[in-house]
C-alpha cells in the first residue's frame, strides 16, 4: 500500500507591493528544471536556460544573454520591425496579424541580429515558435515531439558546423523563445484595444505609452511562480520551506494603491516620464518583471513591439470578436483581423 504525496502548498499573491517583496527575495527561487544531457531537445534547454536556474548558476547563464541582448541596437530593431511588418500590411487588405507578423517579425529580426542566417530565418521562425509551445511545463499535446525537433533545427542553423557550444546554443534559444509568445501577446492586446479607437485618436499617444499601458492593463504573461527556499514571510502570512507562491502579475498590475481608476485603459499614465521605472525599479507595471531577476530582454522586446505597434497605428479591426488561445498563463491572442484605413497621419 502507498501514500500519495503531500501536496505541495501554493498561496497566489495580488497586491503589488507583495508581488514586488517577492520578486526582490532571495529566499524565493524559480521553480528549477533539471540539467539533461545535449541532444534530448527540450529537456535539455529547459535545464540549460537561464529561465528555469538559481543561484551562480542563473547568474552566469543570465549574463550571457544579456551579453548578447545588450549587443543589439534598439533603433535598428524597431525599424526592421517596423518595415517588415509595414510590408505585411500594406495595401489595406485583410490580415491576420497573430498568424502573419506577431511571433513571425519580432522573431525573425531578432533571429538575423543575433547570428542566424538570413536564408534560414523562417525555417527558425517556425523552430522558435515550436519551441516556446513546449517551453513550460506541461506543454501542449503534441508539442513536446515538435520542440524536440525545433532544438535540433535551431542548432544547425546558429552552428552550421560541428562543435556548436551547448551554452551559446541555449543563450540564443533562452532569448529567442522568450521573445516569441510574449512579445505576440504585448502587440496583439495593445492592437485589440488601440484598433478599435478612431484613427485620430490612435496616434494620440507615443507607441511607447501605449506599450506600457498595455503591460499593465493587459500583460502577456499573468502569473509567475517562486518557491520559497526557507521559511519566510510573504504577504503578511509566514510562507513554509518548499511552500510555492503564485504571483498574480495582471491583478497586482490593476492594484488601486498604485494605478488609480486601474481597470481603465489610460496611456496618459506612461505619456509623461519613463514608461517603467528601469530595471528592478521600484514602481511601474510589472510586465517584465522586478527584482532581482527582471527580464533580461526588456529593451529588445519592446523595440521589436514598437515596430510592428507602429506600422500598425492607421489600421482598424476588421473582427471585432478576438479569440484567444487557450493558457493558464499567458493572454495571447489566437487571431486579430486588421484592415488599412485611407488615414495616412503617423505616431507622434
Amino acid at each position: 500500500m502507498t501514500a500519495d504525496p503531500p501536496a505541495v502548498l501554493e498561496r497566489r499573491l495580488t497586491r503589488h507591493a507583495d508581488v514586488r517583496a517577492v520578486l526582490a527575495d532571495p529566499r524565493f527561487l524559480v521553480p528549477a528544471a533539471p540539467a539533461a544531457q545535449p541532444g534530448t531537445g527540450m529537456a535539455w534547454l529547459r535545464g540549460a536556460v537561464s529561465r528555469f536556474s538559481n543561484g551562480a548558476e542563473h547568474a552566469c547563464r543570465r549574463a550571457r544573454a544579456e551579453g548578447l541582448l545588450d549587443a543589439l541596437d534598439p533603433v535598428r530593431l524597431r525599424r526592421e520591425a517596423r518595415e517588415q511588418a509595414g510590408a505585411e500590411l500594406a495595401g489595406g487588405s485583410r490580415v491576420d496579424v497573430m498568424a502573419r507578423i506577431a511571433r513571425r517579425v519580432p522573431v525573425g529580426v531578432l533571429a538575423t541580429r543575433l547570428g542566424l542566417p538570413e536564408d534560414r530565418r523562417e525555417e527558425v521562425v517556425a523552430a522558435v515558435t515550436a519551441m516556446a509551445a513546449a517551453y513550460h511545463l506541461p506543454p501542449a499535446p503534441g508539442a513536446a515531439c515538435a520542440g524536440d525537433a525545433a532544438v535540433a533545427v535551431l542548432a544547425d542553423a546558429l552552428g552550421e558546423r560541428e562543435g556548436l557550444e551547448p551554452g551559446l546554443l541555449a543563450a540564443v534559444a533562452g532569448a529567442l523563445v522568450q521573445a516569441c509568445d510574449a512579445t505576440a501577446g504585448l502587440i496583439g492586446n495593445t492592437l485589440a484595444v488601440v484598433a478599435r479607437l478612431p484613427a485620430d485618436l490612435s496616434v494620440r499617444w507615443p507607441v511607447e505609452a501605449l506599450l506600457a499601458e498595455t503591460l499593465r492593463w493587459d500583460p502577456p504573461v499573468r502569473l509567475t511562480r517562486r518557491v520559497a527556499a526557507e521559511d519566510a514571510t510573504a504577504g503578511g502570512v509566514a510562507v513554509p520551506a518548499g511552500a510555492v507562491l503564485v504571483l498574480d502579475l495582471a491583478a497586482a498590475n490593476r492594484d488601486p494603491e498604485v494605478f488609480p481608476d486601474p481597470h481603465r485603459f489610460d496611456p496618459g499614465r506612461f505619456d509623461s516620464g519613463p514608461c517603467r521605472q528601469g530595471r528592478g525599479g521600484s514602481g511601474g507595471h510589472l510586465g517584465f518583471g522586478s527584482g532581482i531577476r527582471p527580464c533580461p530582454g526588456e529593451r529588445a522586446a519592446l523595440a521589436l513591439a514598437a515596430g510592428v505597434v507602429e506600422a500598425a497605428l492607421t489600421h482598424r479591426l476588421a473582427d471585432p470578436e478576438i479569440p484567444y488561445e487557450p493558457s493558464p498563463n499567458l493572454r495571447v491572442p489566437a487571431s486579430l483581423h486588421l484592415e488599412g484605413t485611407h488615414t495616412t497621419k503617423g505616431p507622434r
